[in-house]
């Protein structure tokens, strides 16, 4: 029975001594609203790293870092912001995609200038108010259309949902509709004509001291976006 306590106490010394030395603390993050790619890598980080806090703001509002207080954010696209540093931590690609029984009831496009004659679901911009552009190129040249808007949102969720009930086409991140995709129940289309990447980027202060949870952070996400 000695010999059994003794053991538990060792092993309680060791996972004390491993907590002391692990990150610790809170860590304030901003993130995009379509971070459906993102959460499932924080909850694996936070699970990793019991210790710290992760206080998650969600919104795709372009945050002042430091005059609001974050610890981090993560970006699409890139920042200029010199007082900021970054690191890139994964990208996507943009699909164009309807449900099986829009093209049923619609019929398919076949070549980009088809879609003029369909209805288009878009997406506004937060942080500028413009319509984000279907980026579709043939032959590297970009091929410019004056697309109809059937509806206009500015977060992805409803994009999805229409898309879902068969009432147009979208143009969404590629990882916000894999599951659909896999399971049929959205059909892509001019995947060829869409191979512009868009990057993925955590940015934080470059005045403020890389703390072993920050560190912690940064060096995850990269490793686990950019694997992905």
């Amino acid at each position: 029975r000695c010999r059994r306590i003794l053991c538990e106490f060792e092993a309680a010394e060791l996972e004390l001594a491993h907590r002391m030395g692990a990150p610790r603390g809170r860590i304030r993050i901003s993130v995009p609203q379509a971070g459906m790619l993102i959460m499932p890598h924080l909850a694996e980080f936070q699970r990793r790293h019991p210790e710290i806090e992760l206080d998650i703001h969600s919104s795709d509002r372009l945050v002042d870092v430091i005059e609001e207080g974050f610890d981090a954010v993560i970006r699409i696209g890139g920042s200029q912001d010199s007082r900021l540093m970054s690191r890139m931590i994964g990208a996507f690609r943009q699909a164009v995609v309807a449900t099986p029984a829009y093209f049923a009831r619609m019929g398919m496009p076949r070549r980009p200038e088809d879609l003029v004659r369909h209805d288009c679901l878009h997406y506004r911009v937060p942080t500028t108010g413009k319509l984000l552009p279907w980026q579709l190129s043939r032959d590297g040249v970009a091929i410019e259309l004056d697309l109809p808007v059937k509806m206009i949102a500015n977060t992805l969720d409803p994009q999805l949902r229409f898309a879902a009930m068969g009432l147009g086409i979208a143009y969404l991140p590629d990882f916000a509709v894999a599951q659909q995709l896999r399971d049929g129940s959205f059909v892509r289309i001019f995947e060829d004509y869409c191979l512009d990447t868009v990057p993925i980027h955590l940015l934080w202060p470059s005045s403020r001291h890389l703390s072993p949870r920050l560190r912690a952070l940064v060096d995850f996400m990269a490793e686990g976006l950019i694997e992905d």
